[in-house]
């Protein structure tokens, strides 16, 4: 039995540790500018990560809260009930304004309650007066699970206002 499982185990321990290795790439939050950030965009941009992060939130009502969202709800169908998606869970620890639309967002992804990818970089933009996730933070994580669809590749329909490129 034990012959059997090693390997297995061998290689969860290899993918956590590349995990949390590039996880300690990150940039670490910037907290000059947060004295400029209004409480309520804090607030807004926080929501929203966190409800389109909740795996409990039905995927039909995702593309609502991403930049673009209509071009992925193949993709976010897909992925709702993939293991990754319903093992793990994001936390906001910081928003920092960037421009009135834009907003640079410091966020840890945890999978089954460890933190894995720890203050990665995404953005949120406002379009329609509603604060969205980024196309491009989205696509970083997509990519770091195996690949991001076509859409990843094209400018977002937002792109005209600027807004942070996710960094590892």
């Amino acid at each position: 039995m034990l012959d059997r499982t090693f390997p297995r185990v061998v290689a969860v321990l290899a993918g956590l540790a590349t995990a949390l290795t590039v996880a300690g790439c990150g940039a670490a939050p910037n907290h000059a500018d947060d004295a400029a950030t209004p409480p309520e965009v804090r607030q807004a941009v926080t929501d929203t990560y966190n409800r389109f992060f909740d795996t409990s939130i039905p995927a039909s009502e995702k593309p609502a809260l991403l930049e673009n969202g209509p071009a992925f709800a193949q993709t976010l169908d897909d992925r709702a009930n993939s293991v990754v998606a319903k093992k793990s869970r994001v936390s906001v620890s910081d928003v920092t304004s960037t421009g009135p639309n834009s907003a640079d967002v410091t966020f840890t992804v945890s999978f089954g309650g460890l933190p894995m990818l720890r203050n990665r970089t995404g953005g949120a933009i406002r379009t329609g007066g509603a604060w969205k996730v980024t196309q491009e933070t989205f696509c970083s994580l997509l990519q770091m699970q195996g690949g991001a669809p076509d859409v990843c590749h094209t400018p977002a329909s937002g792109a005209a206002t600027t807004a942070a490129v996710p960094t590892n």
